[in-house]
């Protein structure tokens, strides 16, 4: 076992209820898990999952709450056009409870459930699928324990004594595939790194060999398709609760090649981030870790509409000392869809609300806002030239209300045509978002939920947006059984071209992220 630095500061003391809901369901208010103090009626010693819909993985696996099989499934069964030249793999992950809580934390929220990942391997028209749980140190602790171990989410204060100095990390979030590895991720702890064919748990505690200088790391990493670096940053980098972001780059091989650690205005949720030819930029919420709160017993997060949001600019490759905070329209924004800068002028476009989107979080002033919890397209424009430390935001395509924003992930930190949403509310499906005709429209599957999308592309080399989304939907008649879901966004048509018919209900997800087979070591054998 690793030696892990221990989590400083105080003493020791259904997300995915539907595996295509995914976040959507959550924003919306459809799940909401019992207060911390909550007590389950009577604790068992063997693996009893509460019946109640609202408690941490409340109805076990007959309600869908949570999956907890590990499998493979050889030759799924395709329908319709498939195209026979994709080679590659659609990787999933998302939080799957390994074990109940201990009564006194069913109320914990459905993010803290353990990393399970899924693949759906495509090659000559046939699709593998496979599942595994990412082996870390916390599942292996449990795992031996036969029971679970942790308290609330992020919260160190409530876990068993026995898993003192562990790794918190659950890697449940989103995963991608460079220098070799499958690296999934959790934003509280450095990643671990999978076999991107076999799954199989290589690293429970990844720290780019020993040069990561962040206890944490960003769900989403970026990778500049110019030079292959990947661009990464952890807050709370330094400890519990401290303010210290840490951004840094690694080189196509993984070798960190810059790092350097800022100041943050204050402890708080810092989700995703964009980064551009020659700028990182930050985006600090008003989600706080509340040291209160989480001495309560409460989880590690706050909302908080009376303290500003904050964009934090700073130059890649320097020091650090050039960093601007500054604020603006307080929006509640935790997914990028692209970016860019020309010159001193750069542009961020992000998914997000008014007001809070996640309402498992307690609200520090009033209560859950569901019509500010809406989420729609926002686009941030900043000039450095202008000695004034504020932004501009501005709702873009306001038609399309949605979640988990994504783009062609070959065009991260440069110009973009398009970008892709989780459209919300009636009509639902996956927006397709055109910024150069100022277009939109939404694919839907009539009978269906979808869960997030992943862009692949026709080809390395095809033009931006010439490809396929593909992604999980969940049936509504057959009780969300899924199938794998492809459209073929050149074809002109809003019917899906082929799907893959799964005979259950997949393991859920929150992200999902494609990887060509040349990117993928030993896969032209398998």
């Amino acid at each position: 076992m690793k030696d892990v630095k221990t989590e400083k500061g105080i003493g020791r003391r259904a997300f995915l209820g539907a595996s295509a809901v995914g976040t959507g369901a959550i924003v919306a208010g459809l799940a909401s898990p019992q207060p911390a103090g909550a007590q389950a009626a009577r604790p068992a010693p063997q693996v009893d999952f509460p019946e109640d819909p609202r408690a941490f993985g409340g109805g076990g696996a007959a309600a869908g709450a949570v999956n907890r099989t590990e499998m493979d499934l050889v030759d799924c069964e395709v329908e319709g056009d498939w195209p026979v030249d994709l080679d590659g793999a659609f990787y999933r992950v998302g939080p799957d409870p390994q074990y109940p809580k201990a009564p006194q934390w069913v109320g914990d929220i459905p993010f803290d459930g353990e990393g399970h990942v899924s693949m759906f391997r495509i090659k000559d028209g046939h699709v593998d699928y496979r599942t595994r749980y990412a082996r870390n140190q916390r599942w292996k602790a449990q795992r031996e324990a036969r029971k679970s171990l942790f308290g609330m989410y992020r919260n160190p204060p409530t876990d068993d004594p026995s898993v003192e100095g562990l790794s918190r990390g659950t890697a449940n979030t989103q995963l991608f595939v460079h220098h070799g590895k499958l690296l999934v991720y959790k934003e509280d702890s450095p990643p671990v790194v999978m076999d991107p064919l076999t799954l199989e748990t290589l690293d429970d505690y990844y720290t780019f060999g020993g040069a990561l200088e962040s206890e944490t790391h960003t769900a989403h990493p970026k990778i500049d398709p110019l030079t292959g670096e990947y661009i990464g940053f952890g807050y709370e980098a330094s400890g519990f609760l401290s303010k210290d972001v840490n951004v840094f780059s690694a080189n196509r091989d993984g070798t960190i090649t810059w790092s350097v650690t800022v100041e943050a205005p204050y402890a708080g949720m810092m989700h995703d981030f964009c980064v551009t030819q020659d700028y990182v930029v930050l985006y600090l919420t008003n989600m706080v870790a509340d040291p209160d709160i989480i001495a309560a017993g409460g989880p590690h997060f706050a909302y908080d509409g009376t303290v500003p949001c904050y964009l934090g600019v700073l130059r890649r490759g320097g020091d650090g000392s050039d960093i601007r905070w500054m604020t603006g329209p307080n929006l509640f924004c935790t997914h990028v869809m692209g970016g860019w800068n020309e010159g001193t002028r750069i542009t961020v476009d992000m998914d997000g609300g008014e007001g809070n989107q996640f309402p498992f979080f307690p609200s520090k002033h009033g209560g859950f806002d569901p019509q500010a919890a809406i989420g729609r397209i926002r686009r941030f424009t900043v000039d450095l030239a202008n000695p004034a430390n504020t932004y501009r935001a501005e709702t873009i395509f306001p038609e399309i209300t949605g979640v988990l924003s994504r783009q062609d992930d070959r065009y991260h930190t440069l110009p973009y045509r398009y970008g892709f949403l989780l459209a919300t509310g009636p009509g639902g499906g996956w927006a397709v978002i055109d910024h150069q005709t100022g277009t939109s429209r939404v694919l839907s599957v009539p009978g269906y939920s979808l869960s997030e999308m992943c862009f692949v592309p026709r080809s390395k080399d095809a033009p931006e947006g010439d490809g396929y989304l593909i992604g999980i939907g969940s049936s509504v008649e057959d009780a969300g059984r899924s199938d794998l879901i492809l459209f073929d966004l050149q074809s002109g048509s809003d019917e899906p071209r082929a799907r893959v018919r799964m005979p259950f209900k997949c393991v859920g997800q929150v992200h999902g992220f494609w990887a060509d087979a040349s990117d993928i070591a030993g896969a032209s054998q398998g």
